[in-house]
């Protein structure tokens, strides 16, 4: 038994039932895990906000909470709004993520400290991000 295995164990002991899914590569083991638990549906989804949108109507619907897997940081990124609605509703939504590292960023944006295209890079007020 491995880490995705345990987590997916716990999560099915909890009483989800339902995993909608945009999975990437790198959450290979936690789909095989999936595949391992009969407790929880897997629900294949073609983009994050669908597969956000989804559980959290799904939770709404049943008052169970309803596991998303997305692909990496940026999956997460994409589904958010919907994670963020579903939190307003207190609708739980499970929605563990990997990451990876980024090799020619010494500081990945989905780690640390503002990017040159981040907000906080921006000037008051508009989009127009500054030079320095």
């Amino acid at each position: 038994m491995n880490g995705a295995d345990l987590l997916i164990q716990k999560l099915a002991d909890a009483g989800v039932t339902a995993c909608f899914a945009n999975p990437g590569t790198s959450e290979m083991q936690l789909v095989a895990a999936l595949d391992k638990e009969p407790r929880i549906r897997a629900v294949l989804g073609l983009f994050e906000g669908v597969v956000t949108g989804a559980a959290d109507g799904f939770g709404r619907m049943t008052d169970t909470p309803a596991l998303t897997l997305l692909h990496l940081g940026p999956g997460y990124a994409n589904g958010i709004a919907n994670l963020h609605n579903a939190s307003r509703a207190r609708v739980p939504v499970p929605t563990p993520y990997t990451s990876t590292l980024q090799t020619l960023n010494p500081t990945p944006s989905n780690v640390a400290g503002p990017t040159p295209y981040t907000l906080e890079r921006c000037k008051p007020n508009t989009l127009e991000c500054c030079e320095n």
